[in-house]
């Protein structure tokens, strides 16, 4: 593609939101400059080394060698395996790919929220997603968590967009070839991440059936050859050992259940910590939006819906867990956020726009100045 098409392709909402993942960026940037490698992220590094010697694999029965792999090579191309010792030097080339992941995740859902809303959803969508410090801590940090909720959005948003393409006059399976290596890939990270967020195949395949009423079974078969492309790409991280690959599937983690309690003890703590850390800003946004998507039929179809609905699954799955708890919340996050961001976009079109905006940007900046206010506070602790 030529210089002169890109810059035609390039508009007000592009701008916009290349500013708001700068501005995404420069947020990581300032944390992992300010806040040194944690314990678990030295057991990532060290698991993803020894996995690229064959020395020991680096899956868990939580998660694949996805995440550990890609803290090993970041390592060795950046020559922290040579400064086992200094590590904390290297913390910026070996945590860039996670931060590089936290942008495509915000540049995935500003992409979707703008289809689905236009451009007013997709800005508030990218600004809430751009000024949660959740999310900016997770960019920031080694971990399954922002990976895996990449590979989420993609694997629900990618299922939708192949249902679509069943009711063009086609044969479809063939022409959705591109489609299936790209539903794979979506299954490939989000599982590799952390093999119980395979819950998010259930939504999945209910939304193709559902939007691809037309041709369930060519819905069928395009949704199993995208699992077995999954697959294969999940061996990859094996080294295409289907012995070593078995042996890790056979001792995965598929749901960690805690208790057969569904409200875990200590989950309260937990629920208010994620929530607090976010701004009581956007919980109020969120009872907002929930209250609005009940009484008003406006706001009721299906692109509201359905990341409603795979938010409230996962979130629903992380009460009952314990170790995986934070990462099933986080996972949910960016269903949440495209959820509030369809419904402010109506509202913000409605003859309630006057109120809409004061709730709506006031969140937005309230999330901004807790954002500035913990960065401030990595410097302070850092001294």
């Amino acid at each position: 593609m030529s210089i002169s098409a890109i810059q035609s392709r390039i508009g007000t909402p592009q701008l916009v939101a290349l500013v708001l993942l700068f501005a995404f960026a420069l947020q990581c940037v300032w944390f992992i400059a300010h806040e040194p490698l944690k314990a678990v992220e030295g057991v990532y590094i060290e698991a993803g080394l020894l996995h690229l010697e064959g020395f020991a694999n680096a899956n868990s029965t939580e998660h694949s060698a996805l995440v550990p792999l890609v803290a090993g090579i970041a390592a060795r191309a950046s020559g922290a395996e040579k400064h086992v010792s200094r590590l904390n030097d290297y913390r910026f080339a070996m945590r860039l790919p996670f931060l590089v992941v936290g942008l495509l995740l915000g540049a995935s859902l500003w992409y979707v929220a703008r289809r689905l809303y236009g451009n007013i959803g997709g800005y508030v969508a990218l600004g809430l997603y751009c000024f949660s410090p959740i999310a900016v801590g997770s960019a920031s940090q080694i971990g399954p968590a922002i990976v895996g909720a990449w590979g989420g959005f993609g694997l629900i948003f990618t299922s939708i967009a192949v249902a679509h393409t069943l009711y063009a006059p086609r044969e479809v399976v063939l022409w959705n070839w591109r489609r299936i290596l790209l539903l794979g890939l979506s299954i490939a990270i989000c599982v590799g991440a952390q093999f119980s967020f395979w819950v998010l195949l259930l939504p999945a395949l209910l939304f193709m059936l559902w939007v691809g009423h037309v041709r369930p079974w060519a819905a069928l078969t395009i949704f199993a050859a995208a699992c077995a492309t999954g697959l294969i790409l999940l061996s990859a991280f094996y080294g295409f050992r289907p012995v070593v690959f078995a042996k890790a599937l056979h001792s995965a983690d598929w749901l960690e259940v805690a208790s057969p309690k569904f409200f875990q003890p200590g989950m309260s703590s937990l629920l208010a910590s994620f929530f607090l850390q976010n701004g009581l800003g956007l919980l109020f946004l969120m009872a907002v939006t929930l209250a609005t998507f009940v009484v008003w039929k406006r706001t009721r179809f299906f692109g509201t819906a359905a990341p409603l609905l795979v938010g409230v699954l996962v979130f629903t799955c992380a009460l009952r867990m314990h170790f995986s708890a934070f990462t099933f919340l986080f996972l949910a996050l960016p269903f949440l956020l495209l959820f509030m961001a369809g419904v402010s976009a109506d509202l913000l079109e409605s003859q309630y726009a006057l109120a809409a905006n004061a709730v709506i940007f006031g969140v937005l900046i309230a999330n901004a100045m807790i954002d500035v206010y913990g960065l401030l506070n990595l410097t302070s602790r850092s001294r």
